[in-house]
């Protein structure tokens, strides 16, 4: 019989890391990356060694049985030394449930797809693939859709929250996601501010002159009213770049449009979440 025995490595090595991992997240127990690696490349090795050991051939499965176990316990002790019994018993069962539960996906995903299967991997086309590409192709697959789930669930929760917002600048406008963040009290002229992300900037000053921005030299920016003021927040005092847009709309509940003219906006330092493109003051909102 005819093994690869880069296969068994790589299948091995990435399905033990896999397993750890999945341990690791389902339990909380904060291990370190650095041990995961470890913990499966010994793992692996032991893999590697297993079939060259000899024994009586009545005794010889039984005998692979247990030591495979015994390397499944000292992984996991690897990794995170347990407070107690029962934590090392519900890890090391956790880690076995999962071992049986992804080998189960894979093999069902090879059999669903009606493919050939060897001792070192699957054949497609006549090329031989490791069995662990198709799990990573399932982690990646779940990981793209509990990342979806997630959104669509933030959404579904703070939908009362989100508002679609047009900024307009030069007789140009962009459409963007607003959040109502309560949190949002930074008030210039008697006002609320919007605060946008450097997306939106240069979404509306797509020929901005950061150069000129970045030295300080605000006049020369091509922002309108341009100033740095002054705010206070949780890591102390900063100073926070402000313009003015030409027109700011804000469509809120029942579609009533809320338009205002000359709107202070503020730039942040961070990107926010992804889900959303600017911060609404809840004055802006009366």
């Amino acid at each position: 019989m005819e093994v690869y025995i880069e296969y068994v490595v790589l299948d091995n090595l990435i399905i033990n890391y896999v397993l750890l991992r999945l341990v690791d997240f389902s339990l909380k127990l904060n291990a370190k990356k650095s041990l995961c690696v470890l913990s499966a490349v010994i793992g692996t090795i032991a893999a590697v060694l297993f079939p060259f050991l000899n024994f009586n051939i009545a005794l010889n499965n039984f005998i692979l049985f247990i030591l495979k176990l015994l390397l499944g316990l000292v992984m996991v002790l690897i990794i995170k030394k347990p407070k107690s019994l029962t934590c090392l018993i519900t890890t090391f069962f956790l880690f076995l449930t999962y071992t049986f539960v992804l080998g189960g996906m894979c093999f069902g995903l090879i059999y669903m797809l009606n493919l050939k299967t060897t001792f070192s991997g699957v054949l497609i086309n006549g090329f031989e693939i490791p069995i662990s590409l198709f799990l990573l192709l399932g982690l990646c697959y779940l990981k793209i859709l509990f990342g979806l789930i997630k959104i669509v669930k933030h959404k579904c929760n703070y939908s009362k929250f989100y508002y679609d917002v047009k900024l307009c600048v030069n007789n140009k406008h962009t459409i963007v996601t607003g959040f109502l963040d309560s949190g949002n009290q930074i008030n210039v002229l008697n006002s609320g501010i919007v605060v946008i992300n450097y997306k939106t900037l240069i979404k509306l000053y797509p020929n901005l002159n950061l150069q000129k921005l970045i030295v300080g030299n605000l006049k020369e920016s091509g922002l309108k009213n341009a100033k740095l003021i002054n705010i206070t927040n949780s890591g102390g005092n900063t100073k926070m770049l402000t313009f003015t847009l030409d027109e700011l709309q804000i469509v809120g509940e029942n579609n009533k449009v809320i338009n205002l003219k000359n709107q202070v906006v503020g730039l942040a330092k961070t990107n926010f979440n992804g889900q959303f493109d600017c911060l609404l003051s809840p004055e802006l909102l009366i």
